[in-house]
């Protein structure tokens, strides 16, 4: 079972210098892999970033091989074959490292983690507020596992991508993934909360891979991750939302009246509005709403002429629009914090 796909491969060309300095570096990354890695110049993943920082941190010259990684076989080949140099993303744990005496791994440059995924409002801090809730997972994951094990009741999906439009359409009350997925989907879908489950199984570093022989190279990947961890690394991590499954936004209090309300949004508002409540094309933010509650259920029951806000007197009752602007404003607060 594989937690993640390897995202990126360096490959040091050429020899060193005479001090031993890495002079050349072609790095091997996936094409369409966010958030481990892209061919978008705007957003080239964060495995692609990392790899950009220690290069320039050892002064080498940085090129980048197109190189699809999704089968781990296939990508340790490379290594092996002297392909490739430098594996990035690889898992240090025993389960990996252990059967592959050929290799050995740098220090770590950020940890993996299983979080929980939730709207904001109500948000699931721990594995015992996922009682009673149907969870969604990615299909063959620790993540899997571990929902799996403790007898919650799970939905099933086949990639993150499906996991996210499963919480975006609140076909799931939370998800449970690895922190690379939930911060990736977080950082552009506000309106959700990271919580950390600590299971130190399932949770593990994430390093680098070289051929045992090449110990100048990994020296060198070492002391550059050492010099950047605290600049760069955690620059370059906080971008993708690494860093939310570290300390995720609190949870404001929750009541069974606003989780309706929560509910009646997102299946009757959320498509003009957003999940966000930050309006979008389509219509106006609810976030920035003025008025009054008493104006909010006004214009919910008439509408407003001339826009593609129809009435909704009748279809929601006045009790639940006035618990849908609460749940706004609730949502206003603590997207503030974030």
């Amino acid at each position: 079972m594989k937690a993640l796909r390897l995202a990126v491969v360096l490959l040091v060309i050429a020899t060193t210098s005479a001090h031993g300095e890495i002079r050349r570096i072609r790095v091997c990354a996936d094409p369409s892999n966010l958030p481990f890695s892209s061919q978008r110049t705007d957003e080239p993943g964060f495995e692609l970033e990392i790899a950009r920082a220690i290069a320039r941190a050892l002064g080498a010259e940085l090129s980048v091989h197109w190189f699809p990684t999704v089968r781990e076989v296939l990508t340790l080949r490379q290594l092996y074959d002297g392909q490739c140099d430098l594996l990035m993303g690889v898992p240090l744990t025993e389960r990996f490292t252990a059967d592959k005496p050929r290799l050995t791994f740098t220090a770590p440059y950020y940890a993996m983690r299983q979080v929980i995924v939730s709207p904001t409002l109500g948000a699931a801090r721990s594995l015992d507020d996922l009682r009673g809730k149907l969870v969604g997972v990615q299909a063959m994951t620790l993540s899997d596992q571990l929902v799996y094990e403790r007898g919650y009741n799970r939905k099933v999906y086949l990639n993150p991508a499906e996991l996210f439009t499963a919480l975006l359409d609140s076909q799931v009350h939370a998800a449970v993934m690895e922190s690379v997925f939930a911060g990736w989907f977080v950082r552009r879908n506000p309106g959700f909360h990271v919580a950390a489950i600590g299971d130190r199984q399932r949770d593990f570093e994430i390093g680098a891979a070289v051929r045992k022989t090449d110990t100048e190279l990994k020296n060198a990947v070492d002391r550059a991750i050492q010099e950047l961890s605290s600049t760069d690394l955690s620059a370059i991590t906080s971008r993708y939302g690494l860093d939310l499954a570290q300390a995720g936004p609190e949870a404001p209090p929750f009541t069974a009246e606003l989780r309706s309300a929560r509910s009646t949004y997102m299946t009757q508002c959320s498509q003009c509005h957003g999940i966000d409540a930050k309006g979008s094309p389509a219509a106006a933010s609810l976030q920035g709403f003025k008025g009054t509650e008493d104006d909010f259920l006004r214009v919910v029951q008439k509408g407003r002429p001339g826009t593609a806000m129809t009435p909704w007197k009748g279809l929601i009752s006045d009790d639940e629009i006035r618990n849908i602007a609460r749940f706004v404003k609730q949502l206003s607060t603590t997207s503030g914090r974030q």
